[in-house]
């Protein structure tokens, strides 16, 4: 009977340990693109065919002006916006919408990086490069980094865009050249990239920045980082920082949208002036081009890869953009769907769509043609603003949409 007792108790503590540390939340969501980083989410307990019926709104909250994604734990999502002069992180109840808390700080410049979730903390970055560490209790700060006063770093022409990563002890970001690196339990700096110059690199660029957020990957048995600045991509060594090898991928506006690694391979792309995209092979010392094209043109809005394919938008926000399928080994086009500007996930193979007017697509994943499964509405026919720039998020049978001008948006797609 005792042992039968503590049996109990041993699996109520462990149960207790699990949710504190988010180990039992299978679908969880807890930094930009995912998991993994790469727009692919592990559920498949929700029902691809829920729009056809119109879509049900569970809830929708004000969070402010944005572009920062949603990362979610334990039924607690984290989100940033902009309010009368202040940038706000918000940590919400997922289910609801029901604010549990909120961390204010003047600014006056509306945010574009997405938190992260760590254990018991939360990471944020604001336009401005305020770096913060947050009990993700309560929102109280465990440590704050200033990145243009206290360091050595560039405000991009935009602001600070790439969101914080999380690789063993370290937060890392792209920032500067090849990315700075802190120690995510004090905010100690462990290393720094150097400063660019602009007449050293680029003279007729408008633009020499960051925005894309780090990629990590594993190199020889060692953690690597694709940091994708202006003028190419750089691989660094994750604990040094060292640069690893270069690659030239000049663009007078911004290189933008997520490295996409793969295979021994990456996928890189960019929008606006001499918009095109290429496949590096990166087993050697230097990359090597497989092919290079315009076949898929991402200006910020990054592709998913599945099973030797990618999906994704070709073309600039404000425009008619083909939603596009291309082969992975040789970049031709294998289908096409004229839409606006789109930014998409995937899960349990099938393709979560949003345009940028807020149009919700659900279709299967598939080589051979566009297969709509599902569509609607966000707003359920609402005439407001509609700028959905910010990728869909399926965490637990619901889909959340963060409009640009204020509206964070929940839709049940739950069996």
């Amino acid at each position: 009977m005792k042992t039968r007792t503590l049996i109990i108790i041993l699996s109520i503590w462990l149960f207790g340990i699990c949710i504190t540390y988010g180990i039992t939340d299978d679908f969880e969501w807890p930094r930009w693109r995912g998991p993994n980083g790469d727009g692919i989410s592990n559920e498949t307990n929700w029902d691809p065919e829920a729009l056809a019926r119109g879509p049900k709104i569970l809830w929708k909250v004000d969070i402010g002006i944005g572009y920062s994604n949603v990362a979610i734990k334990n039924n607690r999502l984290y989100t940033i916006g902009q309010i009368c002069g202040e940038n706000i992180v918000f940590c919400l109840n997922a289910e609801t919408g029901e604010e549990i808390w909120r961390h204010s700080f003047e600014s006056f410049i509306y945010p574009q990086a997405t938190p992260t979730i760590d254990g018991k903390y939360v990471y944020a970055l604001s336009k401005e490069g305020i770096l913060l560490c947050l009990k993700a209790k309560n929102g109280k700060v465990r440590w704050e980094r200033d990145l243009i006063s206290e360091y050595d770093v560039t405000r991009p022409t935009y602001g600070f865009g790439g969101s914080p990563v999380i690789e063993g002890d370290l937060v890392i970001l792209n920032l500067n050249l090849s990315g700075i690196a802190f120690e995510k339990n004090n905010g100690k700096k462990v290393w720094i990239s150097e400063k660019y110059h602009p007449s050293k690199i680029c003279p007729q660029s408008k633009d020499l920045a960051s925005y894309a957020t780090p990629v990590m990957f594993n190199r020889e048995g060692k953690r690597s980082a694709l940091m994708y600045y202006c003028t190419g991509l750089y691989s660094v060594d994750v604990q040094t920082g060292k640069q690893l090898w270069y690659f030239e991928f000049m663009t007078p506006g911004a290189n933008a949208a997520d490295p996409i690694f793969f295979e021994n391979k990456v996928f890189i792309s960019t929008g606006w002036s001499f918009a095109r995209c290429a496949l590096l092979e990166i087993t050697g010392n230097e990359p090597k081009v497989v092919w290079e094209n315009e076949n898929m043109r991402n200006e910020f809005s990054a592709c998913v890869y599945i099973d030797g394919y990618l999906y994704g938008s070709d073309g600039d926000h404000g425009t008619l953009c083909p939603f596009r399928c291309i082969d992975v080994k040789t970049g031709d086009v294998m289908w096409e769907k004229e839409m606006k500007m789109a930014s998409l996930i995937a899960a349990d193979g099938k393709l979560i769509i949003l345009e940028e007017d807020g149009t919700l697509h659900i279709a299967e994943v598939t080589p051979l043609s566009y297969e709509e499964i599902s569509s609607g509405d966000v707003f359920g026919g609402e005439k407001k603003p509609r700028l959905f720039y910010t990728p869909p998020v399926l965490y637990k049978g619901k889909i959340y949409s963060r409009n640009l001008a204020d509206d964070l948006i929940c839709i049940d797609v739950s069996k």
